[in-house]
């Protein structure tokens, strides 16, 4: 036979399998007794053969190790005892395995079908590495176990990757609510007291499952995954066995029906072994496996008592088991306080991206000051903020005057609005967050609280109510608020704009830059008046001239006009010059300080915004 003509053999032949499992399966829990024996047989013949199979090729391997045919190669080697414990194992594998198999989801069904191709590719690997290195069917016996080892742990990892994506366990409130989630189209209507009581044994040791392994996934998910994989393994190796004895070809099954021989053709079956062979199988049908099956059902009919035992003991056993979470005085769930913690998770997310929001802002706001430092020295070092200066002087408010241009100046065009905005957002959304944070607190409460089934349920995982309430709050908004003086959370549009300028020249005053300057004013205002008088006297001299048109009266007259317009024009003139000789000496310079200042005062207000604070 072609290796592509066994391998499509192989495929029909396992898929038939499964899907012969799962119909017949789904049909046990309403047939009566006989109808589940004659399944279970054939159901696990390919189990057995292939099991037999292998232990045939086993004992032929070990038997050229001996040297005499003593007591051990008796004990070792012989197959009755190994051929009579599969045959006892594939029968309660496959009983178990069909009711299993009858009762799974489409989709998890679809996920031991899987098996088949998975088991093919690997052999496919396989098979060619052994027939290089051993005898043919020393070589297909190697290539099997090793496939099937493969096939079982590729197969059980990706059904712990299944569980964990499909969520296959969640955490049970009790013992009782796994068994009845796990055990719908278990319960059948047949008349046989052995399958309903098998069923109803399956639906409590499947729950079981689903509640322990579920609870184990709340609290530990490595070893959920471990448990997961661990019985996975077991189950699909034997599925692997089950079906690789559609991969042996029907000429080495002789081996198992005749002595050992290490030959690489099998000789035809003797009828001496094929009468023996025939005789244990009918022996173990009609002597063994049925009347046991028989006796047994016949035996929970007749003592009902037993069946109420353990039917009571189950029972018993959900009321033993109940693990629950304690919140405050009330009783809960398993993962009620994760669905909390993730709920707190979420409001912290939306506080941390309205502080990252401000922080954005608050970067374009200083940017703008700083633009707006610019305007101030045009000002500055202008005639008009001269003499504003002078007048200032005059009154003794100098230093005085020069802060509040400077704060003027920068608070222009309120560089400060948007952060203004953007904190009285944020505090509106926290405001919300924070009702919308206790709504669904209440409903998740709500939804799991649980009355316990038990006097002294086991508690998993406390937490106070009080803290379970508690809603995450944004403490660089609160801080900010009180510090920025924003009333109530909701200030003046300008608010944070005069608060930060005024910061801004606090800082320009520590560095003396405005004291420097208005002693710089008093030292020129000397030189500036000489220079105004010398330029009055120049204008009254060219006024006198003038006036000489008109003797007498007009001279005088003449003088005066003349005088003052000389001394507004020759000091607008010196004064213009030294301003602008001042500005290029010390324009730099003073920007510098003041841009000094921002940048400090952006650095505190950024300090102030770190999302770290956030509680």
């Amino acid at each position: 036979m072609s290796s592509i003509t066994r391998m499509v053999t192989f495929g029909v032949l396992s898929l038939g399998w499964l899907v012969f499992a799962y119909h017949a399966g789904s049909m046990i829990p309403d047939q009566q007794l006989w109808f589940a024996l004659l399944i279970t047989f054939l159901f696990g013949i390919p189990l057995y053969m292939a099991a037999t199979y292998s232990v045939t090729i086993q004992r032929i391997h070990r038997a050229n190790q001996f040297r005499n045919l003593g007591i051990l190669y008796w004990f070792l080697n012989k197959r009755i005892l190994p051929y009579i414990g599969w045959a006892l194992w594939s029968v309660t594998f496959s009983f178990l395995l069909i009711f299993y198999l009858g009762v799974t989801q489409k989709i998890e069904w679809i996920v031991f079908l899987l098996t088949v191709p998975v088991f093919s590719c690997f052999h496919v690997i396989f098979s060619p590495v052994a027939a290089r290195e051993f005898k043919s069917y020393i070589a297909l016996h190697k290539s099997l176990i090793w496939t099937r080892w493969a096939t079982a742990l590729a197969m059980a990892g990706f059904y712990v990757l299944y569980v964990k994506l499909a969520s296959g366990y969640q955490p049970y409130a009790s013992l009782a609510e796994a068994i009845q989630v796990r055990s719908l189209g278990i319960d059948g209507a047949s008349n046989s007291v052995l399958i309903l009581e098998t069923a109803r044994l399956l639906g409590f040791i499947e729950g079981l499952k689903a509640y322990v392994l579920g609870n184990l996934r709340s609290l530990n998910d490595l070893i959920f995954l471990i448990f997961i994989f661990l019985g996975s393994a077991v189950l699909f190796y034997n599925i692997a066995l089950a079906i690789s004895s559609f991969m042996v070809p029907l000429s080495e099954y002789r081996r198992v029906f005749s002595p050992l021989q290490d030959v690489d053709e099998p000789a035809p079956i003797q009828p001496c072994s094929l009468a023996i062979s025939s005789a244990l199988i009918t022996f173990f049908m009609l002597f063994i496996y049925v009347p046991s099956t028989v006796y047994v059902d016949a035996w929970l009919r007749s003592t009902p008592q037993f069946v109420e035992q353990l039917q009571k003991k189950q029972a018993a056993a959900v009321e033993k088991i109940e693990s629950l979470e304690k919140i405050g005085d009330d009783y809960y769930k398993p993962g009620t306080i994760a669905q909390t913690r993730q709920a707190y998770l979420e409001v912290v997310h939306e506080l941390e991206t309205s502080v990252s929001e401000l922080k954005k802002t608050t970067n374009e706001s200083f940017m703008l000051m700083a633009h707006n430092v610019d305007d101030y020295l045009d000002w500055y070092y202008s005639l008009p903020g001269e003499y504003e200066r002078i007048v200032a002087l005059a009154t003794g408010k100098l230093e005085n005057w020069m802060i509040e241009r400077l704060e003027a100046y920068l608070m222009q065009g309120n560089a400060f609005g948007p952060v203004q905005q953007s904190i009285e957002d944020a505090l509106r959304k926290n405001e919300a967050l924070r009702v919308e944070y206790l709504e669904k607190i209440n409903r998740i409460l709500a939804d799991n609280q649980i009355e316990p089934a038990t006097q002294q349920p086991e508690i998993i995982q406390y937490s106070p109510l009080d803290a379970i309430k508690e809603p995450p709050s944004n403490s660089v908004i609160v801080n900010l608020e009180s510090r920025l003086l924003i009333s109530g959370g909701i200030g003046a549009a300008g608010a944070i704009t005069g608060a930060i300028a005024g910061k801004v020249t606090g800082k320009v005053i520590a560095k003396g830059a405005i004291s420097l300057g208005a002693k710089a004013l008093v030292k020129v205002a000397a030189g500036k008046a000489a220079s105004v008088l010398g330029g009055a006297a120049a204008g009254a001299a060219s006024g006198a001239a003038i006036g000489s048109v008109f003797p007498g009266v007009g001279t005088a007259i003449g003088a005066a006009l003349g005088g003052i317009i000389g001394g507004i024009s020759v000091g607008l003139g010196v004064e213009h010059l030294l301003l602008k000789l001042e500005e290029h000496y010390s324009r730099e310079e003073f920007k510098q300080q003041i841009l000094e200042a921002i940048d400090e005062a952006r650095e505190e207000f950024e300090e102030s915004l770190e999302i770290d604070r956030i509680e």
